[in-house]
């Protein structure tokens, strides 16, 4: 497979993972927050009662949202640590005055090398999820939603 074709397929599965973790994860999560916070509207005396119900309605909600968005960043981090290996070997393979066969390899290995990291990310993805998918039921959990 190509580079591109590896990189198409760590989107892919990328994708899967954020849509699965939204819709059997955090949706529900914002429907109770949702439904707490239009109690709220029922029970709360001040406006400031009001404010701080929905806050307490939102805040696990809010966490679970920071922590997958934690879980992407870390995610893409290091793959682009990864690339940029890759781009720093290639620069450091090629000699002062490169001639045309010379960067036609680096940029050869260079594309392997990104398909390699590509590969290697895409298999890290069913645990990430796994992984994502435990430490949010614990804190739904353990928050007692």
């Amino acid at each position: 497979m190509t580079s591109e074709q590896r990189a198409e397929g760590v989107k892919q599965a990328m994708k899967e993972f954020v849509d699965e973790v939204e819709r059997n994860y955090l949706r529900p999560l914002q429907k109770e927050a949702f439904l707490g916070s239009a109690q709220c509207c029922d029970t709360a005396a001040t406006q400031e009662d009001l404010q701080s119900c929905c806050d307490r309605c939102q805040a696990p909600t809010t966490a679970a949202q920071d922590y997958v968005n934690q879980v992407l960043q870390d995610f893409s981090a290091r793959l682009q640590r990864c690339t940029v290996r890759c781009q720093d070997q290639a620069q450091e393979k090629l000699p002062p005055q490169p001639s045309p066969e010379q960067i036609a390899q680096a940029q050869s290995n260079l594309s392997s090398c990104f398909a390699e990291c590509a590969e290697e990310y895409e298999r890290q993805v069913p645990k990430l999820r796994q992984q994502t998918l435990q430490q949010l039921r614990q804190s739904r959990q353990s928050a007692g939603y």
